[in-house]
């Protein structure tokens, strides 16, 4: 009885979601398609292969429909996303913008976006498909609403061949910018890992947008400290960021978040090259008693308190969890062949799925910091 009841309760919000989610498919065939993917993302067991889905999809849907209806079909995932970064923000109420690397290994270079590449993560070269997800979350939940794929060429608009190649920094402010312009949300923080990207241009990118931005910068990014911080001497000269805050772990004061503390420190400092120079606030977060700062971060929040900043900071890791927890198990990784296209409904719809499963399990837990070792 259980197990029905909760059938009928999945059937009914795939229904009932798909019905707003893909009111921009024009043809009754494509909407009723995607509804059945869906479900088949939720349902199927294993890889969510074309096949594997069809399974569970529901009546008429078959492996050959669906396949073509992702890889071939003419609608476009655009305005799907669109519809769907407004579906979550009415549910999710966020807080920021977040954007997550995903990098999905692949076997041979057949799918599309795939090839070899060094994954600093992994400390080595492998054949792997690279992208980028833009997410909406809060410390309850996110999901992902736009995405951009890595590919070696140009195609359809979308070129790059690795993070720090000119342009990829500018789609990745476009990514957040076409959906904040399409649903006129107010201009939230843009939260991001950056610290394989380069940081100057991403920020010239974001800036130009008009997106604030809160960024993880690597050890070695170099900056020039503001005027008046004599903290660090007369004469401040430009210096990677780990050394001038190593400087001011004497200034750190805790801050709470999530039921961990953390010893966090602010510097003013500057982006060398940047013209007009503005001045940005570095801040470095420290576990325990530990002479490095755990984190760097990068931000234009000036005026904003060190909770609210942590906290910021700290959606990147409730980004990490629902991705594992979630969209792993939707399938986000498991499109299979090369068309471009097909990728981005794939993702489209497995981004649907993820926020289904969110609803389906209710209000998610509070996220909770690891316990540092």
């Amino acid at each position: 009885m259980a197990d029905s009841a909760a059938h009928e309760a999945l059937e009914s919000l795939v229904d009932e979601a798909c019905e707003e989610l893909l009111g921009s498919l024009r043809r009754t065939d494509q909407r009723r398609r995607g509804g059945q993917y869906v479900r088949g993302l939720l349902t199927a067991t294993g890889r969510k292969t074309a096949r594997n889905i069809a399974n569970f999809g529901g009546a008429g849907a078959s492996a050959q429909s669906l396949h073509h209806f992702v890889a071939s079909s003419t609608w476009d995932w655009r305005p799907v996303r669109a519809t769907l970064a407004r579906y979550v923000d009415d549910g999710l109420r966020p807080d920021a913008w977040v954007i997550r690397l995903m990098v999905v290994s692949k076997t041979g270079v057949r799918s599309v976006g795939v090839r070899r590449r060094f994954v600093p993560d992994l400390g080595r070269v492998m054949s792997c498909q690279r992208s980028f997800g833009l997410w909406l979350a809060s410390d309850a939940g996110a999901a992902p609403v736009n995405w951009h794929l890595t590919l070696d060429g140009d195609q359809d608009g979308e070129t790059d061949v690795r993070l720090d190649a000119p342009g990829e920094e500018r789609a990745l402010a476009r990514l957040v910018a076409e959906i904040a312009q399409a649903n006129r949300t107010v201009a939230r923080p843009v939260v991001m890992d950056a610290r394989t990207a380069a940081v100057p241009s991403l920020v010239h990118a974001l800036t130009a947008a008009g997106l604030p931005f809160m960024l993880r910068v690597g050890a070695e990014l170099p900056l020039d400290p503001a005027a008046g911080r004599a903290q660090l001497g007369r004469h401040p000269q430009t210096a990677p960021a780990q050394p001038l805050m190593e400087q001011l772990k004497r200034l750190g004061r805790p801050v709470e978040c999530h039921g961990a503390v953390s010893f966090v420190a602010p510097l003013s400092v500057v982006l060398p090259g940047i013209l007009p120079r503005r001045t940005l606030l570095l801040m470095g977060v420290w576990r325990a008693n530990r002479r490095r700062p755990a984190d760097l971060w990068l931000t234009d929040l000036t005026s904003s308190g060190h909770s609210a900043l942590l906290r910021l900071a700290k959606l990147t890791e409730r980004v990490d969890a629902d991705f594992t927890d979630v969209s792993v198990d939707v399938g986000i990784r498991d499109f299979e062949g090369r068309s471009f296209e097909g990728w981005h409904r794939h993702v489209t719809l497995a981004s649907i799925a993820h926020t289904l499963r969110l609803s389906e399990n209710g209000q998610r837990r509070p996220y909770r910091a690891p316990v540092a070792g």
